[in-house]
């Protein structure tokens, strides 16, 4: 599976616009963090992004 620097940098700059837009609505940085750190475990235990996340052990 190959991808392009264009593609991660796209979403990154995305990732980035979300993160802002949350903080700028009221959301803490604290629970962003905490959304962040809690995605990412769950993706490194099951090894791939789940299309529906519903579907997860969560």
């Amino acid at each position: 599976m190959s991808v392009e620097l264009n593609e991660i940098e796209e979403a990154e700059v995305e990732l980035e616009e979300w993160l802002i837009e949350q903080a700028e609505n009221g959301v803490p940085e604290i629970v962003l963090i905490g959304l962040l750190r809690d995605y990412a475990d769950d993706i490194e235990h099951l090894g791939y992004v789940p299309r529906m996340w519903g579907e997860t052990e969560r």
